[in-house]
C-alpha cells in the first residue's frame, strides 16, 4: 500500500490532485478554530460538555470536526448542503420538470446543482437562526454584546461558512481526489479521532471509572466494522453479458463476453449521511425553548419521544435504522434504472445468457439489485446502530469512546476506499497515456 502511495506522488497529475486536497483540508481545519464573535468561550465549553454525548449532537460535532463544539464559522458543516441534496432528489421523483432536467445531461445537472445551492442557502439560514437562538437563550453571550448584533453576525457567519465548505467540496471534486463533500466529512471525523482515543485510554485507566473488560469489546467492534466495511464496499455481484456478432460494412463487431458489476452497497456512505442529516432537523428544533415548552404542555408521549430522540434512545435508533434502510433503496432508485440498462443492452446487441431481452432482462436485474440492497441496507443499519447498542448496554460507560465505532468508521473507511480506487484509476489512466505516447513516438520513428 505504501509503495502505491509513493508511486502516486511520482505522477505529476496525481501528486497535484493529492496536494490540492491536503491544502483544502488545511483550510477546513483552520476555519474550525475561527469562532463566531460575541460568544463566551468558557460558558460555551461548559454548555457543550453537558449537551454533547452519544446522541445526534455528538455525532454532528464529529461530522464537523469539532466546529460545532467550538461554535466556529463552520459549525453547520456541510449538513445544510446534504439536506438540500436530499430534498432536491425527492423533488425529482415527483416534479416532471426536475425529472426532465435530470435526463438532459450536463446542462440539466448544472441547473439542478444551481437549485441545490439555492436550497442550501435557505436551509443554512434556517439552521443558523435556530442554533443562534439556542446559544443566545442559554445566556452564552458576552456581557457587552447586543443580541441583535450577535444574531446578525452569527447567521451571516454560519451561512457563509457552509457555502464556503460547499464551494470547497466542489473544488476538491474538480481539482482534487475523491468526492469533495464526503472528503470534508472524512477530514472532520479523522481530526476528532486523536482526542477521542486519548479520552478512551484515560477512561479505561485506574482513574477512569470504566470497567477494563469493555476495552477489548470496543477494540473488537472497531476492527469488525473496519473489516466489514471494506468487504462490503469492495463486494460486487457480476452479471455476465454477451454481445451478438454484427457485420457492419464488411467488419465484424461484437461477439465478446463481459460483465456488469452490481455493488453490494451501491450508495456507499450516502445513506448513512442522508439519515444523519435528516435527524439533525428535529434535533435542532427540539433545542429551541419555545418548542420544548410546547411539547411539555402536550401529551406525555410527546415528552417521552422528545427525550428519547435527544438522548439517542430506542425510538431514535428505530428511526435512524429505518431512514438508513430507506435511503439505501432511495439512492439506488435515483442512480440506477433496470429498464434503461435493459434497453441499452438490447440496443447494442447485448443480452444475459438464459434471459430474454427487454422486460425479462429488466426484471432479472431488478431482482438482483433488490437482494443486494437488502444485504447492504441491513449491514449499514447494523454497523450504524452497533455503537448506540453497546453504549446503552454498558450503561453509558463507553460514551467517551462512542465515536470510535459504527457510523464514523463507516464514513471514514468508505470514503477512504473510494478515494484509493480513484487514485488507482488516475494511475492507470496515466499509465496508458504513457504507453500511447511511447507507441506514437516509435511509430513516428518507423514512418520516418
Amino acid at each position: 500500500m505504501f509503495e502505491g502511495i509513493l508511486q502516486a506522488f511520482t505522477i505529476p497529475e496525481v501528486r497535484k490532485r493529492i496536494l490540492f486536497t491536503l491544502g483544502a483540508f488545511a483550510v477546513f481545519r483552520f476555519g474550525v478554530w475561527i469562532p463566531v464573535p460575541g460568544v463566551d468561550s468558557a460558558q460555551l465549553a461548559t454548555f457543550f460538555e453537558q449537551a454533547l454525548g452519544g446522541g445526534i449532537l455528538g455525532f454532528v460535532n464529529l461530522f464537523t470536526g469539532g466546529a460545532f463544539e467550538n461554535f466556529s464559522i463552520f459549525a453547520l458543516g456541510v449538513i445544510p448542503y446534504i439536506n438540500a441534496s436530499i430534498i432536491m432528489s425527492l423533488l425529482q421523483a415527483v416534479i416532471p420538470y426536475l425529472k426532465e432536467l435530470q435526463k438532459q445531461g450536463d446542462e440539466g445537472r448544472r441547473v439542478l446543482n444551481r437549485y441545490t445551492r439555492y436550497g442550501t442557502v435557505g436551509l443554512a439560514l434556517l439552521q443558523a437562526m435556530g442554533v443562534s437562538y439556542v446559544i443566545a437563550s442559554q445566556g452564552l453571550l458576552l456581557p457587552d454584546v447586543s443580541p441583535g448584533l450577535f444574531y446578525f453576525t452569527s447567521v451571516v457567519g454560519l451561512t457563509t461558512g457552509t457555502m464556503f465548505l460547499m464551494w470547497l467540496g466542489e473544488r476538491i471534486t474538480e481539482n482534487g481526489i475523491g468526492r469533495g463533500v464526503s472528503m470534508i466529512i472524512m477530514a472532520g471525523i479523522l481530526a476528532g479521532y486523536p482526542p477521542l482515543i486519548a479520552n478512551a485510554v484515560q477512561a479505561f485507566g485506574p482513574a477512569g471509572g470504566v470497567n477494563p473488560i469493555w476495552a477489548p469489546i470496543l477494540l473488537l467492534v472497531f476492527v469488525a466494522v473496519v473489516v466489514g466495511v471494506i468487504l462490503v464496499q469492495l463486494g460486487a455481484r457480476r452479471v455476465e453479458i454477451q454481445y451478438a456478432k454484427r457485420v457492419v460494412r464488411g467488419r465484424v463487431y461484437g461477439g465478446q463476453n463481459t460483465f456488469i458489476p452490481f455493488a453490494v452497497n451501491q450508495g456507499g456512505v450516502i445513506p448513512i449521511i442522508f439519515a444523519a442529516a435528516i435527524l439533525t432537523l428535529p434535533q435542532t428544533l427540539l433545542q429551541i425553548p419555545a418548542v420544548q415548552s410546547l411539547i411539555n404542555r402536550g401529551p406525555e408521549f410527546l415528552q417521552v419521544l422528545s427525550n428519547d430522540i435527544q438522548a439517542g434512545g430506542w425510538f431514535y435508533l428505530l428511526l435512524y435504522g429505518v431512514l438508513i434502510f430507506f435511503f439505501t433503496y432511495f439512492y439506488s432508485a435515483i442512480v440506477f434504472n433496470p429498464q434503461d440498462l435493459a434497453d441499452n443492452l438490447r440496443r447494442w446487441g447485448g443480452f444475459i445468457p438464459g434471459i430474454r431481452p427487454g422486460k425479462p432482462t429488466a426484471d432479472y436485474l431488478e431482482r438482483i439489485q433488490t437482494r443486494l440492497l437488502t444485504i447492504g441496507g441491513l449491514f449499514l443499519v447494523i454497523i450504524a446502530l452497533l455503537p448506540f447498542i453497546v453504549l446503552n448496554l454498558s450503561g453509558g460507560a463507553l460514551q467517551v469512546a462512542f465515536a470510535l465505532g459504527g457510523t464514523s468508521v463507516l464514513i471514514a473507511v468508505g470514503v477512504a476506499v473510494d478515494t484509493i480506487k480513484q487514485i488507482e484509476a488516475h494511475m492507470v489512466e496515466r499509465h496508458y497515456e504513457s504507453l500511447i505516447r511511447k507507441g506514437g513516438a516509435v511509430l513516428g520513428g518507423r514512418r520516418g
